[in-house]
């Protein structure tokens, strides 16, 4: 409910969500040790930016890379907290690293 919290304030704060539809840090470690995942599966293309919008924000959810570009730019031309969704593969992995970067 932070975007609730920047509604009020009027921070013009642009949030990107990468939605993966689980808890994608978990489960594909969980896969690795386990062979499966627990409770790791989160609802496919759930629309957070209507969350941020009933709020009193705004958004938009993409679905194809080229996409992106032209929503960032409508997102920083809001001027009100803006959630881009893009929707990736729950197939793959996120990058893991122990130094950091």
């Amino acid at each position: 409910m932070d975007a609730d919290t920047l509604v009020r304030h009027g921070l013009p704060v642009v949030m990107v969500c990468g939605n993966n539809a689980g808890w994608g840090l978990e489960r594909h470690p969980m896969r690795a040790l386990y062979g499966y995942d627990v409770a790791a599966d989160l609802q496919p293309g759930c629309r957070y930016d209507e969350v941020v919008r009933a709020l009193g924000g705004a958004g938009e959810i993409v679905t194809k890379a080229a996409d992106i570009g032209p929503a960032l730019r409508r997102a920083f031309a809001a001027g009100i907290p803006y959630l881009v969704n893009v929707v990736t593969d729950p197939e793959i992995a996120y990058p893991r690293s122990t130094t950091g970067v």
